[in-house]
């Protein structure tokens, strides 16, 4: 059984909206057998321009997943938009949980797209 679970500092810090929309979204969500999963909740673009992609992370697996050195990228009509190695000591999910992350792409990462809300984060091995 799938479980929520908030970082430490994010479930300190996360806004009344946010932490209603991940628990609504997570009430929701129907998982496949893909060992990481993501669901976007909201897409944006911070003061540096760069690409905040905010998600819940699902492990459906039975070990922890460390986010070191982890390879993620942001595609947009199945063309990749966003690519970027993400080295987040602070990010590892327990087996058979879910939590709730922003990923934050640098100006550099990316390519400039419209609708960057219709977009599909994506694990690469």
């Amino acid at each position: 059984m799938q479980k929520l679970v908030y970082e430490p500092s994010w479930g300190k810090q996360i806004s009344d909206k946010d932490r209603n929309l991940v628990e609504k979204t997570f009430a929701k969500v129907s998982l496949t057998r893909d060992p990481v999963q993501f669901t976007t909740l909201r897409t944006d673009r911070n003061y540096k321009n760069e690409l905040l992609i905010m998600v819940i992370v699902h492990n459906t697996t039975d070990e922890e997943i460390p986010f070191k050195q982890k390879k993620l990228c942001y595609k947009h009509n199945n063309k990749k938009i966003a690519e970027h190695i993400f080295h987040l000591p602070n990010l590892s999910v327990e087996p058979n949980t879910s939590m709730p992350w922003t990923f934050i792409f640098p100006v550099e990462s990316y390519v400039y797209v419209v609708d960057i809300d219709k977009g599909k984060l994506e694990l690469e091995e």
